[in-house]
């Protein structure tokens, strides 16, 4: 069946999202069917109303004879599915299951992929690949905004407090408005080759990268490992290590990056807005636009920096440093 819709020479939504769902249960009661569902996303992506991707026409034919519908550009013929050029393009995983992890993810706190899959009653696998191109969605939108005006900028490490070598060395920015509070965060793991691998120490060439990544035109300050923190900043820092600790039992170098646009991403978001659903509906609208995110990428190697004991040749040596540390 085809139905072409068009108000005023103008396409227009499907239909715009219910913003009720401030709660698990409205969630999985608003977007219990793949309608709803498709109906949320067709508003997230399009709030304007349709739009081709290919030619920009806004005139378009529904067929309604698939699981998903698919919309039929009247101008150029172009097919758009409403999972297309989201993050949930190529997916058999139902729309209504992507929503309630949308929902879990955007909560304070986020989850884990195990708590995840048991939520949405999917494999582990399936959670946690869902879970990684939600990050990814956060990543984007997190490399959106760059931090301007006041900047700090301070290293620090994730891990064990006791010893530096362990430690994942990580930068933190903070920019600051005109009354000195913190509008924005970001937080990245530097390169490899920025980092000295005895000691965990960035290299200047570190705190120049992440500058031209993540600062645009700003005064810039920074703070080396050793030195004071920030007084807003430094609470993160311990947020940080405590979530990934008490949420995922510890992350890995390899994948790291992405839980730290997820931190970053809820604390932003946080200030942003104080709506109790607003954060889930950003982040829908993330996932809406956001590139698609294959396994094959999110598996392939990474260069991370080596376990500590390599800096030392042995891990006989590695424990002697060690023990002369706590002695």
């Amino acid at each position: 069946m085809f139905v072409i819709i068009k108000t005023n020479g103008r396409s227009r939504g499907r239909g715009m999202m219910t913003r009720t769902a401030t709660s698990w249960e409205d969630v999985r009661e608003c977007y219990s069917s793949e309608e709803a569902c498709a109906e949320a996303l067709f508003a997230a992506r399009w709030p304007k109303g349709f739009c081709c991707p290919a030619c920009g026409h806004s005139y378009y034919y529904v067929t309604r004879t698939r699981r998903l519908p698919l919309y039929e550009c009247k101008s150029c013929r172009h097919q758009a599915s409403p999972t297309a050029g989201t993050v949930m393009e190529g997916s058999s995983t139902p729309l209504s299951k992507w929503f309630q992890a949308i929902f879990l993810l955007s909560q304070p706190g986020g989850i884990s992929s195990v708590r995840l899959a048991e939520a949405l009653e999917v494999t582990y696998k399936t959670a946690w690949l869902i879970s990684h191109k939600i990050r990814q969605a956060m990543r984007e939108a997190q490399q959106a905004e760059v931090l301007e005006g006041a900047v700090r900028i301070e290293a620090f490490g994730y891990g064990t407090s006791l010893l530096l070598q362990p430690n994942q060395p990580l930068l933190m920015g903070g920019s600051f408005d005109e009354e000195g509070e913190l509008r924005h965060l970001k937080l990245q793991q530097p390169d490899p080759d920025h980092v000295k691998l005895w000691n965990r120490m960035i290299h200047k060439d570190g705190y120049e990268a992440f500058e031209a990544e993540c600062v645009g035109q700003a005064a810039v300050t920074r703070g080396l490992y050793y030195s004071t923190s920030h007084r807003q900043l430094h609470p993160f820092r311990r947020q940080l290590n405590e979530w990934l600790r008490d949420t995922f039992c510890g992350i890995g170098a390899k994948h790291l990056q992405a839980y730290l646009h997820e931190f970053s991403f809820r604390v932003n978001g946080e200030r942003a807005v104080r709506a109790a659903d607003s954060l889930f509906f950003s982040l829908l609208g993330w996932c809406s636009s956001a590139s698609r995110l294959t396994y094959a990428v999110l598996t392939r190697p990474r260069r991370t920096l080596p376990v500590a004991w390599q800096a030392y040749g042995t891990k006989g040596k590695w424990s002697s440093v060690r023990r002369r540390i706590y002695i």
